[in-house]
């Protein structure tokens, strides 16, 4: 679900927490999630990213796919101009940080 703006904003940035399950370990990952996104007409609502988020629960997927997915996600709920997904967890004692980005470039303030 989305919200139909009558003002636009520059950018939109979002952060919140998932959780999935590792294919190869099966263990659970808990994952860091920051949204920014360059919105046209629609936001995305808030409670609907929550459940995007939740959605990953004891769900198998690699660091490298969430990420990806979640930009997708996001992409066809809004059709924004420009969406990053950084998603950030530790594994093993090594920190993962795996960013998607979808359309083109943000502008680049100064």
């Amino acid at each position: 679900m989305s919200i139909r703006l009558s003002k636009r904003p520059s950018r939109v940035k979002l952060r919140g927490r998932a959780e999935a399950v590792c294919p190869v370990s099966k263990t659970v990952d808990e994952y860091v999630v920051e949204v920014e996104y360059v919105p046209r007409e629609h936001a995305l609502l808030i409670e609907e990213f929550e459940k995007i988020l939740e959605s990953y629960r004891g769900r198998e997927i690699f660091h490298e796919e969430l990420a990806v997915d979640i930009a997708e996600r996001i992409r066809n709920a809004i059709s924004p101009a420009y969406v990053k997904v950084v998603a950030r967890s530790t594994y093993r004692g090594v920190e993962v940080e795996v960013t998607a980005e979808i359309g083109g470039q943000p502008t680049i303030y100064i």
